[in-house]
C-alpha cells in the first residue's frame, strides 16, 4: 500500500442514524413520490451501506476506511506522512511567518511504534531519537494547522523572498 492511494474525502452518517434528518425510507409502492424525494439524499458507498448526503461525519482517509470498515479522520491516516514540530519547538505566537523545524513521516514512526524503536528482545531502545523512516524539514509557522501538525502548502512569504538568479 503507498501514499498515492491514501487520500481526504467526505464521510458520511448511515442512513438512520441520528444525524441524518430524513427518516426511514419510504415504499416505493405506496409513496413513489416521496420515495423519490428521499432517494436523491442517500445512496450507497464502497462500504456496501445507504448513506445520508445530508449527514456529513467530516474529513476521512478514504483507504484506511474502507480497509478498517469505518471512519478513519484523515489526520489519522496510517500512511501518508504527517509533519509535527520536533519535540521542544514553538514558533514566537505573534510571528506570522517564522521557520519552524518539523519531524515528517507515518503515524508509526512518529509515534514511535516502529520495529526500530524496539531491540530483539522487544524491549524498547530508550536511547533511540527516532527512526531512519524520519526526516527533519523546515516549515513555515504559518502552515500550522489545528491539529497541531504542519501542511506541505506552500507558504507566501518564501516564495516571495526567494531572490537571485539572472534575467
Amino acid at each position: 500500500m503507498n501514499a498515492e492511494q491514501h487520500e481526504s474525502g467526505s464521510w458520511y452518517w448511515e442512513v438512520g442514524s441520528e444525524q441524518c434528518p430524513h427518516g426511514p425510507e419510504p415504499d416505493y409502492d405506496t409513496q413513489p413520490e416521496a420515495w423519490d424525494i428521499w432517494i436523491d439524499r442517500h445512496t450507497g458507498s464502497p462500504q456496501d451501506v445507504r448513506i445520508c448526503l445530508d449527514a456529513p461525519a467530516g474529513e476521512a482517509c478514504l483507504q484506511c476506511s474502507e480497509d478498517d470498515g469505518e471512519m478513519v479522520p484523515w489526520e489519522s491516516c496510517r500512511i501518508r506522512e504527517h509533519a509535527r514540530p520536533k519535540q521542544g519547538v514553538v514558533p514566537n505566537p505573534g510571528a506570522e511567518h517564522q521557520p519552524v523545524t518539523v519531524l515528517v513521516g507515518t503515524l508509526e514512526c512518529l509515534d514511535r511504534e516502529c520495529d526500530e524503536y524496539f531491540g530483539d528482545d522487544g524491549d524498547e531502545i530508550p536511547d533511540m531519537e527516532s527512526c531512519s523512516h524520519i526526516r527533519e524539514e523546515q516549515a513555515c509557522s504559518c502552515q500550522r494547522q489545528d491539529d497541531g501538525e504542519y501542511s506541505n502548502d506552500p507558504c507566501p512569504a518564501r516564495s516571495l523572498s526567494v531572490t537571485g538568479g539572472t534575467a
